[in-house]
């Protein structure tokens, strides 16, 4: 039984006062309100076995498992000595924030239950705690539909530019909205009394993507679309600009012939009085080799660049359009074909364009 106080000096007053209510609030901390126990839907006896075992780990001070286990007892069986036990572990852990309000919540449910040793409890831990709170305030530009969060939690809107208390330690901070790209950071949080400010900055629109184009379906009419007049533009380029590498091969095999031909004919040691040696002959042999390769590059790059002319010319758009309104008149589909057909010949060789235009 606690003794009289009426009487006693102030400074003892005060001492027996928080030693009141340490003791009731100690007893008290023992186990959920019966109350509580009686009117929530969990398991009664589960909650009672993980507040257990939870105060065990928190006097043994290991409150990184005690705090998930009465966390647990107070979802299954919520009462306000669970919620401080709680709001104990989770100031031991660190977690400022999170234990300064669980011992305001546990404080207006002492409130309300009458229980005046419980709120003096939780009063006391409050104003110890208040000081040391770290706080984070987030400022945000204005974007149409912002949406803040803080570890995956939503910030309201009315929260922006106020300093929240937080607890110590990292923090992902991201904004969103829709039709604009996501911003994100992470914010490093002291201990004690730490204040953070971000600056989150106008989200950028996110840039429009084209829409994947379906499959084309040729016009009434049977008219050429720019798509097949642009493969044929493409073909012609490639063949002439082939036909032109071509061309220029066989003009320097033919410089190379005439050269070695003219140099033996000159030697006298190769062919004294126009009659040739073997080794004379050899190299007049070499030369008509040269010849007829030169003789096939002019002819086939010839051809190539003929041919790739055709091509680009039958392809422009004027052509097609005037195709579809001929063949649209007739009746019947207005169509351009046209064939590479390589010629090789006994005294050279090169391409053909076979078709109907």
């Amino acid at each position: 039984m606690i003794p009289s106080i009426v009487h006693a000096p102030r400074a003892l007053r005060r001492a027996r006062l928080a030693l009141a209510a340490v003791v009731l609030a100690s007893a008290a901390l023992l186990a959920p309100s019966g109350a509580a126990a009686q009117g929530a839907g969990g398991d009664p006896t589960l909650a009672q076995t993980l507040f257990e075992e939870g105060r065990r780990l928190m006097e043994a001070k290991s409150y990184a498992q005690a705090c998930p286990k009465l966390a647990e007892s107070q979802r299954l069986r919520p009462g306000t000595g669970t919620l401080l036990n709680l709001a104990l572990c989770n100031e031991g852990l660190g977690k400022t924030a999170t234990a300064w309000g669980q011992f305001k919540e546990a404080l207006f449910a002492s409130k309300k239950e009458g229980n005046a040793a419980r709120e003096a409890f939780a009063q006391e831990h409050i104003d110890a705690l208040e000081p040391r709170l770290s706080k984070i305030q987030l400022n945000a530009e204005n974007t149409p539909g912002l949406l803040v969060r803080v570890d995956g939690g939503d910030i309201p809107a009315a929260a922006l530019g106020t300093p929240i208390p937080i607890d110590p330690g990292a923090h992902e901070v991201e904004a969103t909205a829709s039709g604009y790209t996501v911003w994100s950071t992470t914010v490093q949080v002291g201990e004690s009394a730490d204040l953070k400010t971000i600056a989150i900055p106008k989200l950028l629109p996110v840039a429009p993507t084209s829409k994947t184009a379906g499959p084309q379906v040729p016009p009434a009419g049977g008219a050429v679309s720019g798509r097949s007049g642009g493969g044929l533009q493409t073909a012609g380029f490639v063949i002439g600009g082939a036909g032109a590498a071509v061309l220029g091969v066989g003009a320097v095999f033919g410089i190379l012939a005439a050269g070695q031909a003219s140099d033996a004919e000159k030697d006298e040691a190769l062919c004294p009085e126009k009659l040739c040696t073997p080794e004379g002959r050899k190299e007049i042999n070499a030369a008509e080799t040269k010849a007829l390769v030169s003789t096939i590059g002019v002819g086939v790059g010839v051809a190539a660049l003929a041919a790739g002319a055709v091509l680009v010319l039958t392809s422009g758009p004027s052509r097609a359009e005037g195709a579809s309104a001929a063949g649209a008149r007739q009746g019947s589909p207005a169509r351009v074909h046209a064939r590479i057909v390589p010629l090789i010949g006994p005294e050279g060789g090169g391409v053909g364009v076979l078709g109907a235009f």
